[in-house]
């Protein structure tokens, strides 16, 4: 009995796939919105470059910055199902005979894999910040102090992040 409860128990496992395949579908979908996006920049570009715009121009930079964001969106999808299809289903043989797969890919540990998310979560809230601060201009000197504030504690982030 104990050996079939194993049995079933060490198979459970495998609904994992569940998660991995979700999270592949939905990188797809994020990359899909990314290139929409791309195309809508190529026509602000087009109305810059004919136009002169400062209005096209900051519309230009949001879109730059959200298409960033929507692709590091795409990429923490993909390491994420990528970890767990490592950690609970098997090792990816592709990925190890790959020179980018042993850079990003070989995850040994839920500790490696949320290390691996944390740093694109990161970068993320970096492109976040920087699209808040594009959007506002700072009144009061206050104001001002508290931008150098967070990009000198984003900065702190970022040089503990570093391995």
């Amino acid at each position: 009995m104990r050996e079939l409860f194993e049995r079933f128990l060490w198979s459970s496992r495998l609904s994992v796939m569940f998660g991995v395949l979700s999270c592949i579908i939905a990188a797809f979908v994020v990359f899909a919105m990314g290139l929409k996006d791309v195309i809508h920049m190529l026509h602000l570009i087009w109305g810059y470059v004919f136009s002169g715009s400062h209005a096209i121009r900051n519309d230009l930079v949001m879109v730059v910055v959200e298409i960033l964001d929507t692709f590091l969106l795409g990429a923490v999808l993909l390491i994420f199902a990528f970890g767990l299809y490592e950690l609970f289903i098997s090792n990816l043989d592709e990925a190890s005979k790959s020179e980018a797969g042993g850079k990003i890919l070989i995850i040994s540990s839920i500790d490696s894999l949320k290390s691996k998310l944390g740093k694109v979560i990161l970068m993320m809230l970096i492109i976040k910040v920087f699209s808040f601060f594009s959007e506002i201009k700072p009144v009061t000197t206050l104001d001002l102090l508290y931008m150098g504030i967070t990009v000198v504690l984003i900065a702190g982030a970022l040089k503990l992040s570093k391995d």
